[in-house]
């Protein structure tokens, strides 16, 4: 993701680059829906919305021995095989919000602001990107309702490991791929050795429950030799777990047959649901805020991707005639898709009421 602007108090110079950064990173760790997406492909002047990716599927295993060759050869000397390559294609679409600025907040407020401002618009771009982003996780087909029950009105527990071991298991048999790669945990005290890892994404709610769970092992444990992703709190059973306080991971009240009353939710037999993700690498594609950080500074008019501030000075008009408004704004662009939807599995538990 890069951040450009224009109009006056931010692009009649150099766009100031410490406020760039603090509107994308600000974002980033809004948006752990966007850990690990595979970037698709768009080009430029093309004539069309459409972001392209490709799927390739795994090749049959080669068990027959190769015989030496001899005598009169034609070429090619070996056979070979046709991989199987599935395009998958979505539209771009745009996004964006707007705060309006006063000539006296523009003339009077200290330099601060523009950063504090920054920080808030980019809080609003992640968390429009991530809810965006949880949409998408949202179609996988492979659902795993808490404790193997029946569907969601039959759903009594919280997360358990049998549940996440389950998940792990389906992509396994899918021939999944691993984030990470075994932690075998360093020289420091209290280090802790992890398994190769696929991804988790939960609500944090369901974080406290995850931290509860037998062989739970925190990210302070293993954080200092190894990567992390934004907002990762630990790992357990093969998946590494990141958490959001995004409200549409969770159903309100979707209703249980029993459940008692220390579970979230309005009664006894009206809890709430909440979502959970396991995904294996490449599984879903996006593009939108990508991982890349901006490392340079941009002028007025120049071709930024992704995302965009913008600003500009009042303006005599008809809606403003006294030119004491003036938009700070972000516009970005944004489309994610599941390419390949047996490498996802939604985890659908209860979590246990932590609340005052």
């Amino acid at each position: 993701m890069t951040i450009g602007s224009s109009g006056s108090a931010l692009a009649q110079y150099p766009v100031d680059y410490s406020l760039m950064r603090t509107l994308l990173l600000a974002a980033r760790v809004r948006a752990p829906f966007l850990n690990g997406t595979v970037p698709g492909r768009l080009e430029r002047n093309s004539g069309t919305d459409s972001v392209k990716w490709e799927r390739i599927e795994n090749l049959t295993p080669a068990t027959t021995p190769l015989s030496e060759l001899s005598g009169s050869l034609s070429l090619p000397t070996r056979t070979g095989v046709v991989p199987t390559i599935t395009p998958i294609t979505a539209a771009m679409l745009k996004y964006g919000n707007t705060i309006f600025l006063t000539e006296e907040v523009e003339l009077m407020s200290v330099n601060a602001r523009a950063s504090k401002l920054m920080f808030t618009l980019g809080e609003n771009a992640g968390q429009t990107y991530n809810a965006l982003m949880a949409a998408v996780y949202a179609a996988a087909t492979q659902i795993r309702y808490a404790n193997s029950v029946a569907g969601v009105t039959t759903i009594i527990t919280s997360m358990a490991v049998a549940d996440i071991k389950s998940a792990v298991n389906v992509i396994n048999r899918q021939g999944g791929q691993k984030f990470m790669a075994d932690g075998f945990g360093s020289t420091n005290v209290g280090s802790a050795p992890i398994r190769s890892s696929y991804m988790g994404i939960c609500h944090v709610d369901v974080e406290e429950d995850i931290r509860l769970l037998s062989g739970f092992v925190p990210v302070e444990n293993y954080g200092g030799y190894t990567e992390t992703f934004p907002f990762e709190f630990g790992a357990l059973g093969g998946v590494r777990w990141c958490s959001t306080e995004l409200s549409t991971l969770i159903t309100s009240d979707a209703g249980t047959t029993e459940a008692g009353t220390t579970f979230r939710g309005t009664s006894s037999v009206l809890n709430d649901v909440y979502d959970s993700y396991v995904v294996a690498m490449d599984a879903v594609g996006s593009v939108g805020l990508a991982e890349n950080h901006t490392n340079k500074s941009y002028m007025s008019g120049d071709s930024i991707p992704a995302i965009q501030v913008l600003h500009a000075p009042p303006t005599v008009s008809v809606a403003d005639p006294q030119a004491e408004i003036a938009p700070l704004s972000w516009k970005g662009w944004l489309v994610g898709k599941v390419l390949n939807a047996t490498w996802v599995v939604r985890l659908r538990t209860l979590s246990v009421d932590y609340s005052l």
